[in-house]
């Protein structure tokens, strides 16, 4: 019997205290074709409509019975935007960059946080959020998907690009993170000052996949504990998104989020860090465990107060395979800690997957309580 809000429920499991069940997580616009299918709308139709984006993620909701809703979903590319990324709406798919405002960090100074303010496209996430709280009250938690500011460079600059800035050029590098700090910043208190309750922060880039953690440190660990303490003195809580393949998850501890979104790791090292036995936890046949980080033992993480989300496979997803979505929800739920804990997949569920796999993600989580 639920006793519970969706937001009572997810709140309580942020802040370590005792719920009536497991929260279910929704990452972005997971499973999204089946929800547009039943809206009869394409992506390109709702992608510049607050009303499109407010309606697809309440009916999600209803669908696939999350807790939490979020806006802007299925685009990372919103402040990008703001601050002059030309972008490639598509009809059934998510947007691209078609063209980056910078060739470099020396041309930081064409970068305005107050453009911000000044965008439509981001007054129309704020729209959405406002009619959500609208329609849901404090029913649902509501969340705001952003960047942190490194990832946000990625954006305006090519990738390589940047690298290549750490080098050549780390004094202008830092100049524009500090702008993309202030923008970043800006943009959470408008959607917080909308109703969103918290911000889901894409923090992928802090991964030995991307940089050493010398790199790391220095120009994403700084700048990011800068936003995630502004959110979180305003009021807002914070969770932190990386589904690197190598996350730094000892950075991740040392940012304070309230919450952590993680998917996939190396075993080897999780073991030599945290002395988890990986592979006697989570032996599954069909999935393996030789590339996944399994939480139980993530304790240094709980014992500081930290909720664990995540971290279903999302790849399992689209595939057809109903018994390996249900194995992975069963091994979630079993390794889960009593509080502080929400389930969710560790990164997007695939557009194209079929509202009867997310049902077996639904029953199974059901079937465990």
């Amino acid at each position: 019997m639920e006793e519970m809000t969706s937001k009572e429920r997810f709140i309580n499991a942020l802040e370590m205290k005792e719920v009536d069940r497991a929260p279910l997580g929704y990452l972005w616009f997971g499973a999204g074709d089946a929800v547009l299918d039943r809206m009869n709308a394409s992506m390109k139709d709702v992608y510049y409509s607050a009303r499109g984006i407010a309606r697809a993620q309440i009916l999600a909701r209803e669908m696939y019975h999350h807790d939490n809703v979020m806006s802007p979903w299925g685009c990372l590319l919103v402040e990008a935007e703001a601050l002059g990324v030309k972008i490639n709406v598509k009809d059934n798919a998510y947007p691209s960059i078609a063209e980056f405002p910078l060739k470099s960090a020396l041309e930081y100074e064409k970068i305005n946080p107050r453009d911000m303010e000044r965008s439509q496209r981001v007054r129309t996430i704020e729209e959405s959020i406002t009619l959500m709280k609208k329609e849901l009250g404090d029913d649902a938690f509501i969340c705001c998907a952003t960047l942190t500011p490194l990832m946000l460079a990625s954006q305006l600059m090519d990738g390589s690009r940047m690298c290549m800035e750490m080098i050549k050029d780390a004094d202008n590098l830092h100049r524009l993170l500090e702008l993309l700090t202030e923008s970043c910043m800006i943009f959470a208190d408008r959607m917080l000052d909308a109703g969103a309750d918290g911000i889901f922060a894409e923090n992928g880039g802090s991964a030995s996949d991307l940089f050493s953690p010398e790199m790391a440190r220095e120009f994403g660990f700084k700048y990011t504990k800068e936003m995630y303490s502004h959110i979180q003195d305003n009021g807002g809580y914070v969770i932190s998104h990386n589904c690197a393949s190598h996350a730094f998850h000892g950075l991740e501890l040392e940012l304070k989020p309230d919450a952590l979104n993680f998917a996939f790791g190396n075993v080897n090292t999780l073991k030599e860090q945290y002395g988890v036995e990986c592979e006697k936890l989570h032996n599954h046949k069909n999935i393996g465990c030789s590339q996944r980080y399994c939480f139980r033992d993530f304790s240094n993480f709980h014992d500081s107060g930290i909720c664990l989300m995540g971290n279903i496979n999302p790849y399992t997803f689209s595939s057809g395979m109903m018994k390996d979505i249900a194995s992975e929800v069963k091994a979630c739920m079993s390794a889960a800690p009593e509080r502080g804990f929400i389930l969710s997949t560790g990164c997007e569920v695939p557009l194209g997957t079929p509202a009867e796999e997310m049902e077996v993600l639904w029953d199974t989580m059901v079937s465990c309580l």
